[in-house]
C-alpha cells in the first residue's frame, strides 16, 4: 500500500504513474488525517496501524508532525524532505519517539554530489530511471517568475529553466 496525501486532487494521476496505490485528500476525509491514515493501514493480528515509512515533502511543520504520527508505533520511519521556513521549529510529544518511531531528515535524498550525481546521470542515460515525465514545464530564464508561480500554485511537478 502506497498512500499519497495531497490537498490537490490533480496530483493523484501523477502519484499513480509512479506507483501510488491509494490517494487521500485531507479536505475530503471528514476527520483528522492522522487517525484516518492509521486506521487505513491496520494490518495483521495486532491490528495496529501506521505506515512503515512516511515522507513529508511540503515544508509545513504541522504536516511533518502528522507524517511522524501516521507512521507505525513500533518501527515507523518518517523522513522530512520539505524545507520549512527560516526559524520554524518542529515538535512532537516524546512518546511518539520512545515507542519506536524514527524521525529523520534528508537532503537531496541522501545523494552525494561528487559520486552519486554521475551515477544518476548514467542511470538516466541508460534508461534505468525516468526523469522526463516529472518535467511538466520548460521555460526561458526571463519567465523564471512564472516557474515560481507554477510551483507555489501546485501546478508543476518540476520546471526546467533554460538560459
Amino acid at each position: 500500500m502506497i498512500i499519497g496525501v495531497d490537498l490537490n486532487n490533480d496530483k493523484k494521476e501523477w502519484g499513480e504513474r509512479f506507483g501510488m496505490t491509494h490517494f487521500v485528500n485531507p479536505k475530503e476525509v471528514g476527520e483528522e488525517i492522522v487517525p484516518y491514515l492509521v486506521n487505513m493501514t491496520k494490518r495483521g493480528a495486532d491490528q495496529i496501524g501506521g505506515a512503515d515509512y512516511t515522507f513529508d515533502c511540503t515544508g509545513n511543520t504541522k504536516v511533518m508532525r502528522q507524517a511522524l504520527e501516521s507512521s507505525h508505533r513500533g518501527w515507523g520511519k518518517s523522513v522530512i524532505i520539505g524545507v520549512a521556513g527560516a526559524g520554524q521549529e518542529i515538535s512532537t510529544r516524546p512518546f511518539q519517539l520512545v515507542t519506536g518511531r524514527t524521525w529523520m531528515g534528508t537532503a537531496f535524498g541522501g545523494a552525494r554530489g561528487r559520486t552519486d550525481v554521475p551515477k544518476i546521470v548514467d542511470w538516466y542515460m541508460e534508461g534505468k530511471i525516468e526523469i522526463d515525465p516529472m518535467i511538466t514545464h520548460t521555460m526561458p530564464l526571463q519567465d523564471i517568475n512564472k516557474g515560481f508561480d507554477l510551483m507555489h500554485g501546485g501546478e508543476s511537478i518540476r520546471s526546467v529553466v533554460v538560459y
